[in-house]
C-alpha cells in the first residue's frame, strides 16, 4: 500500500502474551502478495515481550499500527475495539479480518479471499481451508472443516444449512468479511460463543464462501470450553446473562437486534424469526448433547443392543440350522429303524411259514 492511500483491507491483530509466536505470525501477514492493507495491532495488556516486538514492527513497516491496553480487558472488548478502530480510522476500507498473534498464513491468503468476495457480491464472508499445527509448527492430524452457503438461494435455506452443518465458527470468524456486514452485526456481541453468534448474523445477511485451499494454518492452543470462555472473554465481571446457556444468550441477542430494534440489520417477520430461533436452539442443543457423556453412554448402549441383536440373530439361525440337522438325523434313524424292523419281521414271518405246524419243514 502506498503512503497516503486508503487501504482496501484492514486486519485487526489482537495480542496477549504470545511473544514466542508473534514474529512468525506478523511476518507471514506482512509477506502477503496483496499489500493493500493495514495491520492494526491491539495489545490486551501483555506481560511478556509482546509490546517490544509489536513496536518494532510498527517502526519498520508503515502498514503496522500499534496500540495497547494498560490492563487486560478480555477477548470480547479487545476484538470489538480493534474492529471499531478499523471502521473509524479507515472509513473507505471494504474488508476486515481478525488475525491472531500465533498462527501462520500463506503468502496468497489475502489475495485469494479478496478475489472470492469480489467474484460474489452476495457473499459477506470468505475463509480458507484451515489445517492445524502444533506448538512447534508441525502439522497435526485434525482434518480441516468444510462449510459454505455461497450460491444458496434464500435466507431460510442459508439458515437451515448453518444450523445443521455450520461447524467450525472458530475458523470462519478469522475469515475476510465485508465491513458493511460486520458493522451491522455489532462487531462482536458480549455473549458466550460470540464467534458462532457472529457467523449466525452474517448468515442472515449473505452467503459464506470457502476457498478450498489451505491458506491459513491454525495453531492448536488450549482446548476451548464454555468454562474457559467465562474467564477469557471479559477480564472483569461478565454480563449477568453469562449464566444462561449460550444458545439462549444468542436467541436473546438475535431477538433484540432483529425483532425489537427500530431499524434491524435484516428485516425478518417475527413469526419467521421465532421459527428460525427454534431451529437454532434444537440443532445446537442436539449437537451439544451428542458431545456429552450421557449421549456417549447411550451410544454405547445402542451399540451393545445392536451387538446383542446380532448375537441373538446368529444364535437363532444356528439353532434353526442345527435343529433341522438333528430332525433330519432323527428322521433318518427312525426310517432306518423302521425298515430294519420291517425287514426282520418279514424274515421272521417267512421262516415261520417255511416250517410246518409242528416244527417240521414244509415241502414246497
Amino acid at each position: 500500500m502506498e503512503t497516503g492511500q486508503s487501504p482496501r483491507t484492514v486486519l485487526g491483530m489482537t495480542l496477549h502474551n504470545n511473544a514466542r509466536h508473534l514474529r512468525e505470525a506478523a511476518d507471514s501477514i506482512l509477506a502477503q502478495s496483496d499489500r493493500n492493507f493495514v495491520l492494526l495491532m491491539l495489545d490486551d495488556g501483555s506481560m511478556d515481550e509482546t509490546e517490544a516486538i509489536a513496536r518494532e514492527y510498527a517502526v519498520q513497516d508503515p502498514r503496522v499500527r500499534y496500540a495497547r491496553h494498560p490492563e487486560r480487558l478480555g477477548m470480547v472488548p479487545t476484538w470489538r475495539e480493534v474492529a471499531a478502530r478499523a471502521v473509524d480510522e479507515f472509513p473507505n476500507a471494504s474488508y476486515f479480518a481478525w488475525v491472531s498473534d500465533h498462527d501462520r498464513w500463506r503468502f496468497d491468503w489475502l489475495d485469494k479471499l479478496c478475489s472470492a468476495l469480489n467474484a460474489d457480491p452476495h457473499a459477506v464472508l470468505a475463509y480458507p481451508m484451515t489445517p492445524r499445527i502444533d506448538e512447534q509448527g508441525a502439522p497435526t492430524t485434525k482434518a480441516p472443516r468444510t462449510f459454505e452457503t455461497a450460491g444458496t438461494s434464500g435466507l431460510s435455506t442459508r439458515w437451515r444449512e448453518f444450523c445443521h452443518s455450520g461447524f467450525g465458527s472458530g475458523d470462519m470468524v478469522y475469515g475476510l468479511m465485508r465491513i458493511s456486514a460486520l458493522r451491522a452485526c455489532g462487531f462482536f456481541r458480549p455473549v458466550l460463543n460470540p464467534d458462532r453468534l457472529l457467523i449466525a448474523e452474517l448468515t442472515l445477511q449473505g452467503g459464506i464462501v470457502q476457498v478450498m485451499e489451505p491458506l491459513w494454518s491454525r495453531r492448536d492452543s488450549a482446548v476451548a470450553s464454555v468454562a474457559r470462555q467465562r474467564l477469557t472473554l471479559f477480564a472483569g465481571e461478565p454480563p449477568p446473562w453469562f449464566n444462561w446457556p449460550p444458545t439462549l444468550q444468542h436467541a436473546r441477542m438475535l431477538w433484540r437486534e432483529y425483532a425489537r430494534a427500530p431499524v434491524p440489520p435484516v428485516s425478518i417477520p417475527p413469526i419467521q424469526l421465532l421459527a428460525m430461533l427454534a431451529r437454532y436452539q434444537l440443532t445446537t442443543g442436539w449437537r451439544f448433547f451428542r458431545k456429552t457423556d450421557t449421549s456417549k453412554s447411550l451410544g454405547r448402549g445402542v451399540d451393545n443392543l445392536h451387538w446383542l441383536k446380532k448375537v441373538v440373530k446368529k444364535g437363532v439361525h444356528h439353532a434353526i440350522y442345527y435343529t433341522a440337522v438333528a430332525l433330519h438325523y432323527v428322521k433318518a434313524r427312525v426310517l432306518r429303524f423302521g425298515r430294519r424292523t420291517l425287514y426282520e419281521f418279514l424274515m421272521l414271518t417267512h421262516r415261520t411259514g417255511l416250517r410246518g405246524p409242528r416244527g417240521g419243514t414244509r415241502t414246497p
